[in-house]
């Protein structure tokens, strides 16, 4: 006999008060030698760019990067108020991997992770921390905060460049600007300096999350690092190509008979969508499928319309079985928003489709949403992605949960191979491509690879089948009523959120999306010799019945909820008294949704999740204790490598 899923087990949880022990901090230098080192950098980098010229500093404005020492990777010694003192502005950071003059530790390794902080200032602010640093007397915190500093540097324009496309005379780039909502002087800055290099900027299509606003800029190529000069530029680099499917990817007729399901009215009190290339009149999909099409699109295009109607039919039906030549039963209907248009030029206007994704999702209309494309370009680690950007943003409250192919070039070399935006939002359900869906599986060799950007390492989250060479992906083609072989991620995402979808569809109490997600990954497959980087927690489950029965032995308790910052949640495990054996085998999987800030990658997330285990309430080391003693439980491997890891079944962010 199986059991099913037990839900409700927040009603279990209460809150507790658990005090933080502190010790004192090893600093690798002593207040004196970290004086020396700030004042030598700091003098150095004044001399070599206190004479840029004014139009390329907004607000008579520079940057300078802060790099801190590999020991103060912690908030706590974030430099905010070091900068403040001055009245000047951190405006973001990146990791850097450095090789500190000193350690505070014998054992250590040849190079650590650090942060890189931005500030901005003008150069009589940066003169003024100077001659302070040398003659007066600091506070503990300031003083703490100067010790954290390893090195100071001007931020060079070469750094700034990402990718250029050197087949272009025209270069049409992606611009990463330190400016947020109320910078207008910034902005008029950049286009007074862009316009001296006879650029052009579309202001209507730019993009600002956090910090961060992102432009689409026109200019001659080899004029490019002279724009990268402007100091409040972050980053830029040619706008990449759409994918979503390799235009050499198998496709085979297969001449089989077979039977859809006969359409029978679906209700749900959610909905789902498709962000693609739409599906036209000329389909066989009937009520199951609705077209919306964005006003500024007047047309379609063949090969959009193809991939858009073949993802909404993997959605409905799943891949074909060719044991009994049918395909399964729809769990929900689903709409198709066509955001994908020719008139966008020869290539999709990236900043138009997803001004067009961005548009939809604003209106919270849906609970299950598939992105089967996006920019064709592997992550970058020090700088989030627009795509990533704006849509982790709209995500970060948790009612949606979204479905995101990670790319087919994971048969390329190196960082070509990793997983590509907007797949590394840690808001997101990132799906690779399994070659099978039976017992013997491997990752599809095109299926892009991890690891995701810090804190969200564990990137694919997991894979689901998504076809191969030697064992194609069958699916319904609606144009063309008929089987079609092929392969890819495209496939596999819209599979898994058919799953999940129908998880939410079959169950009798309220599932939030992240804990359908929680869920899935609770049941994902996963051997030691199949590397995290390629395949995420493991293979996904082929069938919500999969997911939310489990056998005779065996109880899931889904908890669900929200928790504050700082705040701590006791969860007990229920065991019922009538259980009669000697050993419990506890398996837990936790999904959060967190607040981001795109122009802090080291910091990308506000928020993470700290784990206890307290396995018997009875045991404590001292009578006296408050809590029971604790006990590891997760693998140290997995969450060394993970930290402030985003695991658990709470909607809200969370700050431990």
């Amino acid at each position: 006999m199986k059991n099913f899923i037990i839900g409700y087990g927040e009603t279990l949880t209460h809150k507790v008060e658990v005090k933080k022990g502190s010790s004192d901090k090893k600093h690798p230098y002593t207040l004196d030698e970290a004086k020396r080192n700030f004042i030598s950098d700091l003098s150095e980098t004044l001399e070599s760019i206190g004479h840029k010229p004014s139009i390329q500093c907004a607000n008579d404005q520079i940057v300078i990067k802060f790099i801190q020492h590999p020991s103060y990777l912690a908030k706590t010694y974030y430099p905010r108020k070091l900068f403040e003192m001055f009245g000047m502005k951190d405006v973001g950071t990146r990791s850097v991997k450095i090789k500190p003059k000193k350690w505070a530790i014998k054992k250590h390794p040849a190079e650590g992770l650090a942060s890189c902080v931005y500030a901005s200032g003008t150069v009589d602010q940066f003169q003024e921390m100077l001659t302070t640093i040398k003659s007066k007397r600091l506070t503990q915190k300031i003083e703490n905060l100067i010790l954290s500093i390893e090195k100071i540097d001007n931020f060079r324009a070469e750094e700034k460049i990402k990718f250029i496309d050197s087949g272009l005379e025209k270069l049409k780039l992606e611009v990463v600007l330190h400016a947020n909502n109320t910078d207008i002087e910034i902005k008029n800055a950049f286009d007074k300096y862009l316009y001296s290099l006879n650029g052009e900027s579309n202001w209507k299509k730019s993009k600002v999350v956090g910090g961060l606003t992102f432009l689409p800029v026109e200019i001659e190529k080899g004029k490019e690092l002279g724009l990268a000069e402007f100091s409040q530029l972050r980053a830029l680099r040619s706008i990449p190509k759409l994918r979503f499917n390799k235009p050499n990817t198998i496709r085979e007729s297969i001449k089989t008979k077979f039977l859809l399901p006969t359409y029978t009215p679906l209700e749900n009190d959610f909905k789902v969508c498709i962000f693609d290339g739409g599906i036209g009149d000329n389909h066989l999909l009937g009520s199951w499928v609705k077209e919306e099409i964005p006003e500024d699109i007047t047309t379609g295009h063949p090969d959009y319309l193809s991939h858009g109607s073949e993802v909404c039919a993997t959605y409905l039906f799943g891949p074909f079985n060719k044991k009994t030549n049918t395909f399964g039963a729809p769990y929900t209907n689903v709409d198709i928003v066509r955001v994908l248009s020719p008139d966008d030029g020869s290539d999709p206007d990236l900043f138009n489709v997803l001004t067009r994704i961005e548009n939809v999702l604003k209106r919270n209309d849906y609970k299950y949403v598939n992105l089967s494309l996006g920019p064709h370009l592997p992550i970058d680690d020090d700088d989030v992605h627009v795509w990533t950007s704006v849509l982790d943003e709209i995500l970060q409250k948790g009612d949606t949960l979204v479905t995101v192919a990670i790319g087919n070039d994971g048969d390329l070399d190196g960082d070509n191979a990793r997983i590509q935006p907007p797949s590394d939002m840690v808001n997101c359900f990132a799906i690779g491509a399994s070659n099978s869906n039976e017992e013997n599986w491997e990752r599809a060799p095109y299926s892009c690879i991890g690891p995701g950007r810090s804190p969200g390492l564990i990137k694919p989250d997991g894979v689901i089948f998504g076809g191969s060479e030697e064992n194609l992906f069958n699916l319904y083609s609606p144009l063309s009523n008929s089987i079609t072989g092929t392969m890819g991620t495209s496939f596999a995402a819209p599979f898994a959120l058919r799953i999940a979808a129908g998880i939410d569809a079959i169950t009798s109490f309220d599932l939030r999306p992240t804990t359908i997600k929680a869920l899935m990954l609770h049941h994902a497959e996963r051997d030691k010799h199949k590397k995290m980087e390629e395949v995420g927690w493991g293979r996904l489950p082929n069938s919500p019945e999969d997911v939310i029965e489990c056998l005779s032995d065996e109880a899931i308790i889904v908890y669900q909820g929200e928790i504050k910052k700082s705040e701590h949640l006791r969860i007990p495990i229920p065991i019922p008294d009538a259980v009669d054996c000697t050993w419990i085998h506890l398996k837990a999987t936790f999904c959060i949704t967190s607040m981001t800030d795109p122009e802090h990658p080291l910091h990308y997330t506000r928020g993470g999740l700290e784990v206890t285990f307290r396995a018997n309430e009875d045991k404590k080391k001292e009578e006296d204790n408050k809590h029971a003693d604790t006990k590891s439980f997760f693998s140290n491997c997995v969450f060394r490598s993970i930290p402030n890891s985003h695991f658990g079944m709470t909607r809200t962010p969370i700050s431990v």
